[in-house]
């Protein structure tokens, strides 16, 4: 006999093996577990598999293509005892002292009237007590047969402290200190107190001729209620100019005409024979602006200012710049650099377009008949403006 217990714990089993879905009071009759997750979806019901480990993708090293350096030419570099000079407090200047590199007539271009003092200090005259002490400027005892006062004038050094690393970029100004000092360089007290320098500390002064170096722009001033802070922009060094050569051929560009382009020439023959060309006045009377060497020495023929018989058609609005080489000879190391720098300098100095920069034969209002060959394969081995535009990208 059966007992209807059994007989219905029976049948319960029955329906359990059947809907593998019992309900909770059978879980409780059969004794079995109560099933927490009964109303989970499914994905969460299903136990995880095993993660099979993804394959490992080899690893490739990343090439890191290393840009080439141009070497620097050191023009000028010294190393020695320093002291400070200029400003208001400098009372070991006299009232009316001048500087070596400057004029009155400085105090009215922006290039250089960053350096000075809004009005001079009462009682005196000379620059030397009005320059401003906060700015980066500095004299050392220069011999001008090898850096010429307008190179000074232009150029910035990198003055450092050897003893702990700083270093920042500062323009020379004037001639000194006496030898009697044992002292090689005079520094603005800003300059020194930046560097971490004082009174007979050791100081390093470098002039490069290939690093075209920014000159830092003023710090923005503090603040004030009735104006805004002015912050002037960062502006280039023209390069190196081994040596003026006048040339007879050149005219004074009509009034308010803007220079608006490059032209980039292939002497097509030696230094000497280019130089002497230019300087022909019975012959063709041609010229350019500059003429680039192939060991980077930058000769400059005609002012900016005034036109260089170099294109014929386009010479009023434009400057030329003629690089020493043969119809198949490709740039020089150092004349490639050096072009760069004086194409970089003339962008800056008269605002030109970086467009703006064409060779010979492609460029606009160009009009010999026939054409030419220049500027050959000085700049890339096809004759194009687009090897001109490319080598442009690449270097300047």
């Amino acid at each position: 006999m059966i007992s209807v217990g059994s007989g219905l714990k029976e049948c319960l089993s029955w329906v359990w093996k059947s809907s593998k879905r019992p309900s909770i009071g059978a879980q409780s009759l059969l004794g079995l577990p109560k099933q927490e997750n009964r109303n989970l979806p499914m994905a969460q019901k299903r136990k995880p598999g095993k993660k099979r480990p993804g394959a490992k993708r080899p690893y490739r090293k990343k090439t890191v293509k290393k840009k080439i350096q141009p070497v620097e030419e050191i023009l000028f570099r010294v190393e020695g005892k320093m002291s400070t000079f200029g400003g208001p407090k400098d009372t070991g200047m006299s009232a009316d002292e001048g500087l070596a590199l400057f004029t009155q007539a400085d105090l009215e271009n922006p290039k250089y009237s960053y350096l000075f003092l809004p009005t001079p200090p009462p009682g005196t005259t000379g620059l030397g007590r009005r320059l401003n002490p906060d700015k980066y400027y500095f004299a050392c005892r220069w011999n001008y047969s090898d850096t010429p006062k307008e190179f000074l004038k232009r150029a910035l050094a990198r003055v450092e402290n050897p003893t702990n690393g700083r270093a920042v970029d500062a323009r020379p100004v004037d001639w000194g200190p006496n030898i009697a000092t044992g002292r090689v360089a005079d520094l603005s007290p800003g300059l020194a107190a930046t560097l971490g320098l004082e009174t007979d500390d050791a100081v390093r002064i470098t002039i490069s001729a290939l690093r075209p170096i920014l000159v830092k722009p003023a710090k923005r001033a503090k603040a004030v209620k009735q104006g805004v802070p002015v912050n002037r922009p960062a502006s280039l060094g023209k390069p190196v100019i081994k040596q003026f050569i006048r040339s007879p051929n050149c005219s004074s560009r009509q009034v308010g005409t803007k220079i608006d382009k490059i032209v980039l020439h292939c002497t097509e023959g030696s230094l000497a024979s280019t130089l002497a060309e230019f300087q022909r006045s019975d012959g063709r009377k041609v010229s350019a602006h500059y003429v680039i060497d192939r060991n980077g020495d930058i000769y400059q023929m005609v002012n900016d200012s005034d036109c260089a018989n170099h294109c014929r058609g386009a010479n009023a609005a434009s400057i030329g710049i003629e690089h020493v080489g043969s119809g198949t000879d490709s740039l020089a190391t150092p004349q490639a650099a050096a072009s760069a720098a004086l194409i970089r300098w003339l962008l800056q100095e008269h605002q030109i377009p970086r467009t703006n920069i064409f060779g010979h034969d492609f460029t606009p209002g160009y009009s010999r008949p026939g054409g030419t060959t220049c500027p050959d394969k000085l700049f890339g081995p096809v004759h194009s403006q687009a090897t001109i535009a490319a080598w442009v990208a690449a270097n300047v």
